[in-house]
């Protein structure tokens, strides 16, 4: 290799500094997207068991007012309380996110 194709002294130093600048920077940022990604999974995993839980609960109230009503007339009761408490979600959430 002749002797103007080598980096000078200060080259090289700058390029091992700036090595080192953008692995921080990589390892940083390679940790906040572990992070957000964990997050999102368990956030949906909880949203998945929650949905089940609403579901096997609403069947066995489906079931409950069965005893007392035709079936038809539970199904719509239970489908009604969890359209009323959907929508006290919903408008919760939204009137949360304006303040």
């Amino acid at each position: 290799m002749p002797e103007e194709d080598k980096p000078s002294l200060v080259e090289r130093l700058l390029q091992t500094v700036l090595r080192q600048a953008v692995g921080g920077l990589m390892k940083s940022v390679e940790r906040f997207l572990k992070r957000m990604l964990r997050m999102v999974v368990m956030a949906l995993a909880g949203v998945t068991l929650a949905v089940l839980g609403v579901a096997f609960l609403a069947v066995g109230a489906v079931k409950w007012f069965s005893m007392l009503m035709p079936g038809w007339l539970a199904w719509v009761i239970v489908g009604i309380i969890l359209l009323l408490l959907g929508l006290v979600l919903a408008l919760a959430t939204v009137i949360g996110s304006r303040s």
